[in-house]
């Protein structure tokens, strides 16, 4: 195997920002170098897997194969040679990253064993093992001992001019090391001599990355916030770009999202707010610029769009979090159109939409799917007909009326319906998406919604008044628990009934439920009892048969059921919904539905 020309190929693969090749590339070839025998180029395929999957934080599969590497270079005949003791050291910072530090420590104790018997002093590669041991003293908390590392480490790479980059390095990491020791002004001092290097046309090296985070620290260590989230921007989209999101990446947005809220500016990175900033700084004065320019041409129509961020996405919800940012996550809005307006203009808005910057605070704009986009031109049929799953004629009536058809309104789901009326409108409310928009946010017709509180006030009551405590008494605490389930999932659906809101997907329904007004002391109880287990033991002091017709007061669970229950009954009567006192929310149902009656 002509192993050079493979890591050439490894190489371009980086440049071109093709990480998502890298393990296919590598494993391939891996496979091969085995099948051949070829000892040499598997050893440093090997290496090269381990420091990818260090790299983009796959630290199962680099410890893999770490525990693999010695024995089969010591089959090799290479035990005690410089070769042993550079993969010993990719070993070590495997390990380091993975969190493993006092096997990461072994590793590099047996590399400074071997080259001080094959390497004569101040050996380039004696800089590296300084280099990586410093990250590890880091990582222990001790500081003192990685910035003396991190001077060895300077003093031997200086004497190599053409050593550039790995002087860079070094520099950054004695930044880090004296910025944590508290010596920020030799910190300040190393990390612009380590910038100033790559930044004189080396900043496509995946090095930069890190010389951008450090100096993202040290200036958030001067108080200078404003300075270092540019330096913690730049940071994210140069690691990004070279190996994705890794842990590294998540430490830095971390770091960014602490600049901000020094800065007064908590939600500064939520989705809604970060795409509202992007539109108001760069695309407002663009769009109002084309609305102005459409309405004086033959167009058609009064040239109106609406300008949003609604649909799919934690961030259109309001309950995007640092893990919501791995992906479909950055800058960007929607230009909401009819299929007539698209086909009249809506190429010249998507033409301008792209002309929009790239990226905006450490993010890139979205790669969008074009079966389903979130971004750049939208048009409003498709929108609503794929996330309501509405036929075309109720597109049609949607459209005219802005307002469902009785048909659609029966069989749309909560989700569905908050998934259209999330988020929020930046221009253009007036426009025909605007209309609907506000149309739908209004809720159920009032006939529709007091019929959906009636069924789930019998599921709650089914679930877990009722078959809750049956199947207890069976001695089926399995199926009982698939029950309770079922039975909180249905107040928080109440919950949101209660407070005229639409239910979002399961996953974010509890969360969602904290920003609502009504029933609180619901949820707070709620919470309470997702905490709990059917407990079987509990009614094993008697046999199924003498449970009939009683109520184990020793049931956690059951107890909790009945407290929420007693809870809704109060706040039904509390918004005249019923007139009943009954704590079984069955008895509630009449008073909701006869006013659904003609």
């Amino acid at each position: 195997m002509d192993i050079e020309n493979v890591i050439a190929g490894l190489d371009q693969l980086f440049e071109t920002n093709q990480g998502e090749k890298v393990e296919d590339y590598l494993s391939g070839y891996l496979e091969q170098a085995l099948k051949e025998g070829d000892a040499g180029s598997a050893i440093t395929l090997i290496n090269e897997l381990i420091g990818f999957y260090r790299d983009t934080s796959q630290y199962g599969k680099a410890m893999a194969y770490c525990e693999k590497l010695p024995s089969f270079m010591e089959r090799a005949g290479l035990s005690g040679t410089v070769h042993y003791g550079t993969s010993c050291l990719n070993i070590a910072n495997a390990y380091r990253a993975a969190g493993r530090l006092e096997d990461s420590m072994k590793y590099y104790h047996i590399v400074f064993d071997i080259y001080e018997q094959v390497l004569e002093p101040g050996d380039f590669r004696y800089a590296s093992l300084h280099n990586n041991l410093s990250l590890l003293y880091q990582e222990m908390g001790e500081f003192d001992k990685a910035c003396g590392e991190l001077e060895q480490a300077l003093s031997i790479v200086l004497h190599y001019p053409e050593a550039i980059i790995e002087q860079g390095v070094t520099y950054t990491n004695l930044a880090s090391s004296y910025n944590r020791a508290g010596e920020k002004d030799k910190a300040k001092e190393m990390v612009e001599k380590g910038l100033a290097i790559f930044e004189d046309g080396h900043q496509d090296d995946f090095h930069y990355s890190a010389a951008l985070s450090v100096a993202g620290d040290v200036w958030f260590a001067y108080g200078e916030y404003e300075k270092a989230a540019d330096r913690y921007e730049q940071a994210m989209l140069v690691l990004r770009r070279h190996v994705g999101v890794t842990h590294a990446y998540f430490r830095i947005v971390s770091n960014l999202q602490t600049c901000y809220e020094a800065l007064g500016k908590p939600e500064a990175l939520k989705g809604l707010v970060l795409c509202r900033a992007y539109y108001e700084q760069f695309g407002k004065k663009v769009f109002e610029k084309l609305q102005e320019e459409l309405k004086g041409e033959e167009t058609g129509n009064d040239a109106a769009f609406t300008i949003a961020k609604v649909g799919e996405g934690s961030d259109c919800f309001g309950l995007d979090d640092i893990l919501s940012k791995d992906h479909d996550f950055g800058p960007g809005f929607a230009l909401f159109v009819t299929r007539q307006q698209y086909g009249q203009y809506g190429e010249r808005l998507q033409e301008a939409y792209d002309g929009l910057p790239p990226a905006f605070r450490g993010f890139d704009k979205p790669v969008e799917r074009t079966d389903m986009p979130r971004n750049g031109v939208i048009i409003i049929e498709d929108f609503f007909g794929r996330i309501l799953n509405l036929e075309e004629e109720e597109v049609a009536y949607l459209l005219e009326n802005a307002a469902l058809t009785e048909n659609a309104w029966l069989k749309v789901r909560d989700w569905q319906l908050k998934t259209v009326t999330n988020g929020e409108i930046f221009a253009g409310a007036n426009g025909v998406f605007g209309r609907i928009y506000a149309a739908l946010k209004k809720g159920y017709p009032q006939k529709l919604w007091r019929r959906k509180v009636a069924q789930c006030l019998g599921e709650i009551c089914q679930d877990g008044q009722y078959n809750y405590k049956r199947l207890m008494q069976r001695g089926d605490s399995p199926g009982a628990a698939v029950l309770l389930h079922s039975f909180e999932e249905h107040v928080l659906e109440f919950l949101y009934l209660i407070n005229r809101e639409y239910a979002p997907h399961k996953k974010w329904m509890l969360k969602g439920a904290e920003m609502l007004s009504e029933g609180q002391d619901i949820l707070g109880k709620l919470k309470e009892l997702l905490c709990k287990s059917p407990d079987p033991a509990v009614y094993q002091q008697r046999d199924c048969i003498e449970w009939v017709g009683t109520v184990n007061r020793e049931d956690q669970v059951l107890a909790a059921i009945e407290e929420i229950a007693a809870l809704i009954s109060g706040l039904l009567l509390e918004k005249g919904l019923t007139k009943s006192r009954e704590t079984y929310l069955e008895a509630h149902i009449p008073y909701l539905l006869v006013e659904t009656l003609d």
